[in-house]
This record gives C-alpha cells, sequence and structure tokens, in this order.
C-alpha cells in the first residue's frame, strides 16, 4: 500500500464519515420509487475500508466490493455486522484487471473512477454501462480537465462533453460541477474540479 492510499484510509477509519451525498441520493431516488427489488446487487468500485458499502448492505443491498488494497478490504470485513455478512462479496483487483462485472442494479463509483488509467478507461466504462440493468443506476464521480491532479498521466479527467456522450444512453438525475480550491482528507491544498453524477440508465438501452 503506497503512503497516500494509506494515509487515505487511516484519515477513514479514525473519522465517522457519512455515505457520499451521490449514493444517498441514489439510494432516496430507488426508494421513492418502490420497486420489487428484493436485496438487489450493488457494485461499489474503489469502495476503500467500506464506508458507502456499509450503506448499501444496511439498506437492504446485497453488494459486490471492490478495491485495489487488500488492506482495505480486510477493514471492510471487519466492520460488517454478522447478520449482513452474506449479503457481502469482496474483490481485490484494479479497475484495469476487470474483465466483467455481473448484472446490477447500481454501480458505486464515489472518486473512485479517475484512478482508472486513461488507456484502459473507455474499455472499463463500457464494462459499467453494460452490467447495468435497465433502469439502474450509476452514483459517483468524475473530475474534470481543470483539478489540479490533471498532470498525473496514470488518472483519467474529462471535459463536460466527454461526460454528457458517456451518458448518451442515461437520465442525468443529477449532474453537479465543483471546480474551485480546497484541501484533500489529509489536509493538502488542491484545486477541485469534480463532476457529482446519478445517472439511471433508459429501460431501452442495448447492453
Amino acid at each position: 500500500m503506497n503512503k497516500d492510499w494509506k494515509e487515505h484510509y487511516q484519515y477513514f477509519g479514525r473519522e465517522k464519515t457519512p455515505p457520499s451525498a451521490t449514493l444517498q441520493k441514489a439510494l432516496n431516488l430507488f426508494a421513492q420509487e418502490k420497486l420489487p427489488l428484493k436485496e438487489p446487487l450493488a457494485i461499489d468500485l474503489g469502495c476503500g475500508t467500506g464506508i458507502d458499502t456499509s450503506a448499501l448492505l444496511m439498506n437492504g443491498w446485497s453488494v459486490l466490493a471492490i478495491d485495489q488494497e487488500q488492506r482495505a478490504l480486510q477493514q471492510l470485513a471487519n466492520i460488517i455486522p454478522p447478520s449482513r455478512k452474506e449479503a457481502l462479496t469482496t474483490k481485490c483487483s484494479t479497475f484495469e484487471s476487470l474483465t466483467r462485472l455481473p448484472a446490477c442494479s447500481l454501480v458505486n463509483a464515489s472518486f473512485s473512477l479517475p484512478f482508472c488509467r486513461p488507456g484502459q478507461f473507455d474499455d472499463f466504462w463500457s464494462l459499467i454501462v453494460n452490467c447495468l440493468l435497465p433502469n439502474g443506476r450509476f452514483a459517483g464521480h468524475l473530475f474534470g480537465i481543470n483539478d489540479s491532479w490533471s498532470d498525473n498521466p496514470n488518472m483519467s479527467f474529462h471535459e463536460i462533453h466527454q461526460i454528457k456522450t458517456m451518458f448518451s444512453g442515461f437520465e442525468l438525475e443529477v449532474m453537479k460541477e465543483i471546480n474551485k480550491p480546497g484541501k484533500t482528507v489529509s489536509g493538502k491544498t488542491k484545486h477541485w474540479h469534480v463532476f457529482h453524477i446519478i445517472a439511471k440508465k433508459n429501460a431501452l438501452t442495448n447492453n
């Protein structure tokens, strides 16, 4: 585990951090629809120590939690109540190494997709789109080109027209752009350019 990820997980291990706002909104949208889904499946990409995964499990979802750091997955397993452990599956993998994802009703990716390498991003995005069932949702974040990390060749950044093309087969329910100075969870100053997104896959979209 590199130093930056170690600091990141240590911070979230100390702080009582709520689930991401995009996930909470997506769960509310599902609840409003009152769909006859019994323990639907969600995929939590870049789950970290499991803040969003825990929220999904507590809201009656089964979860496939994916992260490249085995230590994070171990921490996640330790915080799940015994009554929900059977609803959780974990997988240690980079995004670039994934070749398939199971069909699901929700893909959650809180501040994780930008860490997919640019050369593999389009293929990985296709996996995400194809695994979502009709009327399923994506909830998560993408980084814009003004982000101060945009000079990192191993990360992916997008312009707004590219994002709209990515979601051409979806109804964009939330599309909020943040473009301002701020800090990382470890207190370092940076400029954030982030798109907060919730999108519902069109029922007629072909996989």
